[in-house]
């Protein structure tokens, strides 16, 4: 009768040695197959100029739109969202002025560049895409301007770069055309304001009113607001 029941008894230690191992290998098994995430991709080179040509050969303006929404979605992988401070700039920044070249009417590469790209908490990558925006501006900057004025705004604001905003700033009030509005042309004066720099506004504002260049009854009392305020500080500075 003893002998019956520790048979019974090594009997239920195996089942139960068995159905552990059992939990062991499902438990691993769903480690190695639910929670595996799968490989995310590198953003690849820009093909080269005969291969984009090929590609775009049937509907320029459809793969334009299409390499568009890729890139747009490119932060978006098996479910998962991908920083933008992970894509590598250099070759956003090929990606960017490749569609540019597609199609040389459009804005939207440079509203990413200025808007989207820009906004990484990382300031080399935001440097990089104020470089391109500049850039792009030079090449044209009756179709660029808009674009060159935030890019601005982001160098003084977010990098609390003065010094580059000036210089980004100054491109835009030094354009001759008069298809940039007097608003962008002003920012220059509202860096120097912050820079401190009261006797070259006073300077910029007088050669404005002496060439008689302004007429714009809004312009006017906005240069004639600055001014007083400029005034104001270089007196408190002791200036």
């Amino acid at each position: 009768m003893l002998k019956k029941g520790h048979h019974f008894k090594i009997q239920q230690a195996w089942i139960l040695l068995i159905m552990f191992a059992c939990f062991i290998t499902i438990m691993l098994w769903r480690e190695s197959t639910i929670y595996q995430r799968p490989k995310l991709l590198t953003l690849p080179d820009v093909p080269s100029e005969s291969a984009m040509k090929l590609i775009t050969a049937s509907d320029q303006s459809f793969a334009y739109r299409m390499f568009l929404l890729w890139l747009q979605q490119f932060d978006v992988q098996a479910g998962q969202y991908i920083s933008y401070r992970s894509l590598d700039y250099e070759k956003l920044i090929n990606w960017l002025q490749a569609l540019n070249k597609l199609e040389s009417t459009s804005q939207y590469p440079l509203l990413l560049a200025a808007r989207v790209y820009s906004r990484v908490e990382d300031q080399n990558k935001i440097r990089l895409m104020l470089k391109y925006v500049y850039n792009e501006y030079k090449a044209n900057p009756v179709k660029n301007w808009r674009w060159l004025a935030e890019a601005t705004i982001t160098a003084q604001h977010k990098l609390k770069d003065l010094p580059l905003a000036l210089k980004y700033a100054t491109a835009l009030a030094e354009e001759k055309s008069t298809s940039i509005p007097h608003w962008a042309k002003d920012i220059r004066l509202i860096v120097l304001e912050n820079l401190g720099e009261f006797e070259q506004i006073k300077l910029l504002v007088g050669g404005l009113v002496a060439n008689k260049t302004i007429t714009d009854p809004n312009e006017i009392r906005f240069l004639d607001v600055l001014m007083k305020r400029v005034e104001e500080k270089a007196r408190q500075n002791g200036e």
